[in-house]
């Protein structure tokens, strides 16, 4: 990967665009970033990260990014040219950063993240153009790493050799040194592949467990379903013993001896199953013989039973039969003897109501006759008729009432309005005056408002002036004493400067003479002879010496001049300040301010109020007007209702008279229509009770000329002798059925004993069911026991086959899963060092990364051999860290070996330079094995940073002699540091420039140093 240009805006410390030109810049091979500390080096390192991953090394968020001196209308944006894979690429990317925006409610708006990533391509015409390749940050990192070879992790550490981090590395344990190693070269799948191998062999353990609980468990299922009695048929030393769980595979044949039993035991459980059923078939005819013949004479005695009952029964059948037909004869006269009877119950009850009707009458009209009452029930409807003409006058007079109460209410409704009218109107001029009054001091209040605030904000000025006085008069007081301390040791400096120029000239003869040479001639008199040469004095500066002391002066003079620039500053700053605030205190000045805010607030409160009190105002003011119109109308309408309730009153007094007369004594016209409505329902009620009472008799009398012919007609010499002679229907058919089933009884039980079979059966000997059936029940039970014995025996056979094969099929699988769980767990247990046959305690992703920090250390000392004059070596340990549990158990250890000692020795135990010097070389060397790992795709470009300044000039030699070597195969080294010496060895350099406005970039040549 080779850069090209990288163009920063508004990033990091720089505030506004900066450009750095790498084709110019690494021209020469190897090139400084130089800077004051916190200037921004390390963030043209950052800006090439992130142009490049969309991140910066380290934990430093990305949202931090942006410069905090850059104008708020300029966006942060990092582009980089670079060719990497035979593709001249730019990238553009933006971090997410918000931005000033009219739309936005707060003011601001976010724009998230974006990238750009282009490919330079030539066009027919030979010029160059730049394709767009993807707009996406997952395609752009794809790309990226595609093209570069590289993730981040790597990049950051082949690359851009990190500040801070070169002595990590050496200096780190096992466990944080494997922690790299892992995230540079991917071992993971290594761990993965120790992780499925142990997995593997849980999982093969687990399968061979599982088919040996099987094989127990179908043992076990064997062993209950064989039962007791059929492992202890045979002799002892037939039956073979039945496994233990450590002897699966001798399960085979115990199974097998178990299921050559039960076939034995199940054809003799067949036999004894087919005679039980013989015998149960000859028990069972001889009880059904014996319970014919029970039956048989059971019938027998039942039916010479029947015959004496039918016998007794027949004695009493003549009275019956006489009863039935007297009964039958006057059955068709009980519909005229029921009606008789309901002719005279309805002429009883007809006299009962009429006379119960009579007595709501009057005394004249209880014995009246039909046509007497009908008369007066005329007269009474007549006489309702005529009052019920004068209820519209009754209801007018209620109205009227009402109406005058309504006048009376409103009369005096009117009269409290026109009196709380007046009461307002009598308070009005003292309101009036009272709210004119606030209003001029809410309007005084407001116009003191603009004055009020511009005493607050001048107040405001001149406390912060105040404040930035007194400090600056403690810091201008500090810079004196600065300028002064400055000043001394200028002048101290100068002094040492001049004497020391002035011994070297007090010597210079004998400087001078030290140079001459025999033969050559001298710089002062021109002679080759040097007869007397001046000698130099023990303390002779020289010219070193001099040069020195005056670096030390022009030093503390730049100092001196600093100290009294910042001086000046301070006292300008301080006079502004002194000119704004005066002599007064803070304090004092922020008592003013603090009353001068209380007074604004109360006036502003005043203000604030001044709305309101105007609409109050005019709202008192409409009310004035409305209480006046309010005493005006309640007057007219007190005239009104006197008037219009005399008219009423006169007219109520004429319906009275009128309605008196025709009331009588009732309460009112309405209490005296009900009464003659009552006595009107009353004599109605009496007219038809007996109208009623006539027609009843009528029909009684009918009734009883129709039932003595029907009495005569049927054979009965009276009526009342006919009603005797009646009986219900039901007794009447309970006898006829009586006399119908005893002739049906008598034919049945005449013929029941001419039966043959019963007339056999009665001349033998008693049947014995009882017997025969226990017989049968014993022959059943034991047909039954038989029965399931044999079928137990045939599902015992069943089941044992089944169980059987079953074992025998896991059998058939348990030596292939034995060979396959020893290979597993082996394996499993060389890769996790837990077994001897991993001579080397390693784990297996250890072993690899092993493997790499060896040729990590063979790569380094390449270059710590040239960087020590051969005196240094990284030694690769696989020991075991002392105190280290865990599961990378040994291999990544280093040690430094000295060679002109021959001792291994802590890498802990180098100097500051010498722990700088082995630590590039095995930064180096890291980066050289991760570029190999890579796809080897050459590194164009390698960033140092820091860790010079550590060194002597011997060892910075040798150093700066092994980064001119990786300068071979056109590759550029660039050094950031702010190590003198660095700059007076590299010409090429980028000066990296802070202001208090954020810093800038300046390319040096040779010619600017």
């Amino acid at each position: 990967m080779y850069l090209h240009r990288l163009t920063v805006q508004a990033f990091g410390p720089f505030a506004r665009t900066e450009d750095v030109d790498f084709d110019a810049l690494t021209s020469a091979g190897l090139f400084l970033l130089r800077g004051d500390t916190g200037a921004g080096k390390t963030s043209i390192l950052d800006a090439v990260c992130f142009a490049l991953y969309g991140t910066v090394p380290g934990i430093r968020p990305t949202h931090r990014l942006r410069s905090d001196h850059a104008p708020h209308d300029t966006r942060t944006r990092v582009i980089l040219e670079f060719t990497a894979a035979g593709r001249r690429l730019r990238i553009t990317r933006t971090p997410k950063q918000t931005y000033p925006s009219a739309r936005a409610k707060s003011g601001t708006a976010t724009a998230e993240a974006t990238v750009q990533l282009h490919e330079r391509a030539v066009t027919a015409d030979d010029s160059a153009a730049w394709d767009p390749v993807c707009a996406r940050h997952e395609d752009a990192s794809r790309e990226i790493e595609a093209a570069l070879g590289l993730n981040k992790e790597q990049f950051c550490q082949v690359v851009l050799l990190p500040q801070g981090d070169f002595a990590k590395f050496l200096r780190a344990d096992a466990k944080d040194r494997a922690q790299l190693l892992r995230r540079l070269f991917d071992t993971g799948r290594f761990q993965e592949l120790q992780n499925w191998l142990t997995t593997r062999s849980k999982t093969t353990k687990q399968d061979l467990d599982d088919v040996a609980a099987e094989v127990q468990h179908l043992s076990e299922r064997i062993d209950q379903e064989a039962g007791t009695a059929l492992q202890e048929t045979g002799t002892a030393s037939d039956r073979p013993a039945r496994p233990d769980a450590e002897h699966p595979a001798d399960a085979g044949p115990w199974a097998q001896d178990l299921l050559a039993r039960a076939h034995t035991a199940h054809t003799a459980a067949l036999s004894d199953e087919r005679g039980s059923d013989e015998d149960h078939q000859k028990a069972k005819q001889n009880h059904q013989r014996a319970v014919d013949l029970s039956n048989h004479q059971r019938q027998h005695r039942e039916a010479l039973a029947k015959r004496a009952a039918l016998d007794d029964k027949a004695a009493d059948h003549p009275r019956l039969r006489e009863l039935l037909e007297k009964g039958q004869r006057a059955e068709p006269l009980r519909p005229l003897l029921d009606g008789l009877e309901r002719s005279a119950a309805a002429f009883e009850k007809a006299q009962t109501a009429e006379k119960t009707t009579r007595t709501h009458l009057p005394a004249d009209h209880t014995h009246a006759e039909i046509p007497q009452l009908q008369l007066a029930l005329e007269h009474h409807h007549a006489e309702r008729g005529r009052l019920q003409g004068l209820l519209p006058d009754e209801e007018r007079h209620t109205q009227l009432g009402a109406q005058m109460r309504d006048l009376v209410e409103k009369e005096e409704q009117a009269q409290a309005e026109h009196d709380e009218a007046a009461q307002w109107l009598e308070a009005w001029p003292a309101l009036h005056t009272e709210h004119t009054g606030r209003l001029e001091a809410m309007a005084k209040a407001a116009d003191r408002i603009p004055q009020l605030e511009r005493d607050i904000q001048s107040l405001d000025i001149q406390l912060t002036a105040a404040r930035t006085r007194d400090s600056l008069a403690a810091r201008l007081a500090t810079a004196e004493e600065t300028e002064t301390r400055r000043e001394a040791d200028a002048l101290h400096a100068k002094k040492d400067w001049l004497d020391l120029r002035e011994r070297r000239l007090d010597g210079m003869a004998g400087e001078l003479a030290a140079e001459l040479t025999n033969g050559q001639a001298c710089s002062v008199c021109g002679s080759i002879a040097h007869p007397a040469p001046a000698q130099m004095r023990p303390d002779q500066p020289t010219r070193e010496d001099e040069g020195k002391a005056r670096t030390v002066y022009e030093q503390a003079e730049a100092a001196h001049g600093k100290a009294s620039r910042a001086r000046s500053d301070l006292a300008e700053q301080h006079a502004q300040a002194l000119g704004t605030a005066g002599a007064t205190p803070p304090d004092e000045l922020e008592l003013h301010l603090r009353t001068a805010r209380t007074t604004l607030q109360t006036a502003a409160d005043q203000a604030g109020q001044l709305p309101a009190a105007q609409d109050e105002l005019a709202r008192l003011q409409k009310e004035c007007d409305t209480r006046t119109q309010q005493s005006q109308k309640t007057k007219d309408l007190l005239t009104e209702c006197q008037t219009r309730h005399k008219s009423l009153e006169q007219q109520q007094h004429t319906i009275a008279l009128a309605l008196d007369t025709a009331r009588g004594s009732a309460t009112t016209l309405g209490d005296r229509i009900t009464d003659l409505t009552r006595a009107a329902e009353h004599l109605a009620a009496a007219v038809n009770a007996a109208q009623t009472t006539a027609t009843a008799a009528d029909r009684h009398r009918d009734a009883r000329t129709t039932a003595d012919h029907a009495a005569k007609d049927a054979g009965f010499p009276t009526r009342e002798e006919a009603a005797a002679a009646m009986h219900p229907a039901t007794l009447l058919d309970q006898w006829r059925e009586e006399l119908q089933q005893w002739d049906k009884d008598n034919a049945v039980v005449t013929d029941t004993l001419k039966t043959p079979d019963l007339l056999e059966a009665s001349a033998q000997p008693p049947a014995d069911p009882q017997a025969a059936e226990d017989a049968l029940a014993q022959a059943e039970t034991r047909m039954k026991n038989t029965a399931a014995a044999s079928r137990q025996a045939s599902d015992r056979v069943s089941a044992l086959t089944t169980l059987v094969d079953s074992l025998e099929t896991r059998l058939t699988a348990l030596a292939p899963l034995q060979a396959r769980h020893a290979l597993a767990d082996r394996l499993a247990g060389i890769a996790s060092a837990s077994i001897a046959a991993n001579t080397l305690s390693m784990e297996l992703e250890a072993y690899v990364l092993a493997a790499r920090l060896e040729e990590i250390a063979d790569a380094a000392n390449i270059r710590l051999q040239a960087m020590t004059s051969d005196r240094y070596l990284l030694v690769h340990s696989d020991e075991k860290e002392a105190g280290r549990r865990g599961r990378l158990k040994a291999g990544l250890g280093l040690r430094i070996l000295d060679t002109w000692t021959g001792t291994e020795r802590e890498t802990s135990t180098l100097s500051g330079g010498e722990t700088f010097t082995a630590s590039l070389a095995l930064a180096l060397g890291l980066a050289d094995v991760v570029t190999q790992e890579a796809n080897g795709r050459p590194l164009g470009t390698l960033f140092i940073d820091e860790g010079f300044g550590s060194l002597d000039e011997q060892n910075l030699q040798d150093v700066m002699d092994v980064l001119d070597q990786l300068r071979a195969g056109n590759r550029a080294v660039g050094i950031v540091s702010h190590v003198a010496e660095l700059s007076r060895r590299i010409p090429s350099q980028l000066s990296v420039m802070k202001h208090r406005n954020g810093s800038t970039l300046r390319p040096l040549a040779a010619a600017d140093l």
